[in-house]
């Protein structure tokens, strides 16, 4: 195992728990950007006011959208200080290459989001290609099945765990980060592939669980909505933290030093 992955949990939790004040700036900012975006898609386009406001809009959620999340993966950057003022200074001149890679990044899970509607015929393709004597033994049905969860695995892990470091790296080097050979060392690391497991199922499985909830009991309206509230508000705590948590990790699955330059790293912090 290489040096930089002792103690990859522990240095990971670590710096996130060194990190609260970025913690609460993601807990703040996407709530209100998240606000924000939800009024936008209300503004009427009765006028050509109303049209440049929803361009201009549009715009500032997207910029300040970009600005936050690249700054976070250039924050836990070892190469950074640790000092989310700066980072946020640093990246401003990186936000167009880091939207060139949130397009590439977005394309590629709706085209993976496409083979949904295609389970059937994958799957029968799948089955038709299998040797006759495996083919006699495997239903329509299980290939459509198997299809459909080969999708599910290419739309939430494969594609994610390929992309996102590399994300990573285009924020802290900019378009050189496409070509940076630190974005493909997550996904040889399978204590990576471990963490981001964890971080899926706290961040995104749970908060799913959660939001979809149905009560059992026959409960009053008020009782219903502070049910979801309370449901609705633990599990954007959960995705916020598990986000948070990814960002470190891929950052240091990506490649640190030596835990010396860490812990230097980890001082500044706190007197940032």
């Amino acid at each position: 195992m290489n040096s930089y992955m002792q103690g990859f949990e522990r240095d990971t939790l670590m710096a996130v728990f060194n990190s609260k004040r970025v913690w609460l700036v993601h807990l703040i900012a996407n709530a209100l950007l998240m606000i924000a975006f939800f009024y936008w898609t209300r503004i009427p386009e009765e006028t050509g006011w109303y049209v440049a406001l929803t361009l201009v809009g549009g715009l500032l959620i997207a910029l300040v959208t970009l600005w936050l999340h690249s700054a976070t993966f250039d924050y836990f950057s070892v190469a950074s200080e640790r000092c989310f003022i700066r980072s946020l200074r640093r990246v401003v001149s990186r936000i167009p290459a880091f939207l060139v890679w949130v397009l590439i990044f977005g394309v590629g899970l709706w085209l993976i989001g496409q083979l949904w509607d295609y389970d059937e015929q994958i799957g029968g393709w799948a089955r038709h290609l299998l040797p006759l004597f495996l083919r006699s033994g495997v239903t329509p049905r299980t290939m459509f099945s198997a299809a459909h969860w080969m999708t599910w695995f290419l739309y939430f892990f494969l594609w994610p765990i390929l992309l996102l470091p590399v994300g990573a790296q285009v924020a802290a080097k900019n378009f050189r980060g496409f070509v940076s050979a630190a974005a493909f060392r997550p996904i040889r690391r399978w204590r990576f592939w471990i963490a981001y497991l964890v971080c899926f199922g706290i961040g995104a499985y749970i908060p799913f669980t959660l939001a979809w909830m149905v009560p059992r009991k026959p409960s009053t309206l008020t009782d219903q909505t502070w049910s979801m509230a309370l449901r609705l508000g633990f599990g954007y705590l959960l995705l916020v933290t598990a986000w948070v948590i990814l960002c470190a990790a891929i950052v240091r699955a990506s490649g640190v030093t030596d835990t010396s330059e860490h812990q230097q790293i980890e001082e500044k912090t706190a007197t940032c």
